[in-house]
């Protein structure tokens, strides 16, 4: 259900309950047949009180008389609590209609789904709720390094719950928490951090995020295209981070050359914590799925 929907029940379920405990409050001060109607009047500076009767005489009624006056008083305010909330049904009903029945008018996501297909590459959609915006930057068309096909593949073996073909077992067990707990992700984006003015153009998903650079020497597969591990949408604040996994940090050699990969990212610019998340472990240290939620806690929910 969309959030709109969502919220639109919401509304409608809290005035239902506004609408009952009004009629509660309706059926309780049913107004008695009063011969007097108690009236306030101002003389020269003064508030002074009167009894109406049914054919519009007034009686002057003392402040001395509080029981009578406590009457009436009681009488008069039973009456208008209750027009009140008459009134207030009346309010609400209009409103239970309204967002009962829409006449035609299609709620805001709607407004894009019903534009025709042609219109729809030229518009960007206004307020999708967050499931919406996750499907659609989940179907965006990011540049990634290699078909998922293992059979062609002799280094991504390891199917995913959601279907992808991954590198290592770490890998598998981060995409596998993503998916089970609805983090939208991408697999080894192409992404090149140096925008070189002149010589290449950042490529963007439909929603703004950088995923790569294309120039006439952008290429996905050379070795100066770099693959971060992930790229994950937290679908509540709508950030996207490149999530690198260091899987063999006892290795100097694969230390070296990840630390490199890293200084290359944070010299463009980018920042560990605001758009890159990093973990780690080693042969000592393993991988813990307690690790990967607090990370998938921490930044992407």
């Amino acid at each position: 259900m969309k959030a709109q929907n969502i919220t639109k029940t919401l509304i409608i379920n809290m005035l239902q309950t506004l609408k009952t405990n009004l009629e509660h409050i309706l059926e309780n001060t049913e107004p008695k047949n009063a011969d007097f109607k108690l009236r306030c009047k101002r003389y020269r500076g003064k508030t002074h009180l009167y009894l109406t009767d049914a054919t519009g005489k007034e009686t002057y009624l003392s402040l001395s008389n509080a029981k009578e006056i406590k009457k009436h008083a009681q009488t008069r305010y039973i009456g208008e609590v209750h027009q009140a909330a008459k009134r207030e049904i009346s309010q609400i009903d209009r409103c239970l209609g309204a967002l009962s029945n829409n006449n035609g008018i299609s709620d805001i996501n709607d407004v894009y789904d019903n534009l025709p297909e042609i219109l729809k590459p030229y518009v960007i959609p206004l307020s999708l709720a967050d499931d919406d915006y996750a499907a659609k930057w989940q179907e965006s068309n990011v540049v990634v390094k290699r078909k998922r096909i293992h059979q062609e593949d002799d280094y991504h073996k390891l199917k995913t719950m959601r279907g992808d073909y991954v590198g290592s077992k770490s890998e598998l067990i981060i995409a596998d928490r993503l998916y089970s707990t609805g983090v939208p992700y991408h697999y080894e984006v192409a992404f090149i951090p140096e925008a070189r003015n002149g010589l290449s153009t950042p490529v963007f998903d439909e929603y703004g995020r950088i995923v790569g650079y294309e120039s006439l020497e952008f290429d996905p597969f050379s070795r100066d295209t770099l693959h971060p591990d992930f790229y994950v949408l937290n679908k509540r604040t709508r950030k996207a981070y490149f999530w690198e996994h260091l899987g063999k940090t006892n290795d100097p050699k694969y230390c070296v050359d990840n630390l490199n990969r890293l200084l290359r990212i944070l010299d463009a610019g980018y920042t560990i914590g605001e758009e890159i998340i990093v973990t780690h472990e080693d042969q000592y240290h393993p991988l813990r799925t307690e690790m990967i939620d607090e990370v998938i806690e921490k930044y992407l929910k």
